[in-house]
């Protein structure tokens, strides 16, 4: 009977796929993503000794039950990230590597409210970039993501919230 009863809950309700993967960057120097899950303890060091407090555990709800809850992500929102290696020299577990991991964790998006995409003159996330990776024309913004160093630099100067950033595949 109980075996009849969970064949039938199965059918009826849609199967929950939990997420292998963190869709939030990860902090500067993070290795490959399983490779971190399974390194990561979650023990919050990175994040302690970050002078510029960009990171944070990832908690959205659609990680509970997942491997990735609690784990380190880089937050841009209120910051930029001058690499110094803090979180790097403080974990434990070798999940942020400067050898073997990435630097750049994010990839830069201008959103529709940019206001040099629509035809006003703004020049405060080109003049921000340390890195000469944004050009704003008579056409909107041009990125160049070889450039980007995902510093978030831009993202900070924007006053119309334009400028987010994504996980780097």
């Amino acid at each position: 009977m109980v075996n009849f009863l969970h064949q039938w809950l199965r059918r009826l309700l849609p199967p929950t796929a939990t997420p292998t993967s963190c869709q939030e960057p990860r902090p500067p120097w993070a290795v490959d993503e399983l490779q971190f899950l399974s390194l990561c303890t979650r023990c919050g060091a990175c994040a302690t000794a970050c002078p510029r407090v960009l990171l944070r555990p990832a908690q959205h709800p659609k990680y509970r039950d997942s491997p990735i809850l609690g784990t380190p992500t880089l937050d841009l929102t209120f910051g930029s990230c001058n690499y110094c290696g803090q979180c790097v020299r403080t974990c434990p577990t070798g999940a942020l590597d400067l050898a073997l991991g990435r630097q750049v964790q994010t990839r830069v998006r201008v959103a529709k409210q940019c206001q040099a995409s629509q035809g006003f003159y703004c020049l405060l996330c080109e003049d921000a970039c340390p890195r000469f990776a944004i050009k704003v024309t008579g056409g909107g913004v041009q990125l160049n993501q070889e450039a980007c160093n995902g510093c978030g630099l831009c993202g900070v100067a924007c006053l119309h919230d334009a400028i987010s950033f994504s996980r780097r595949p």
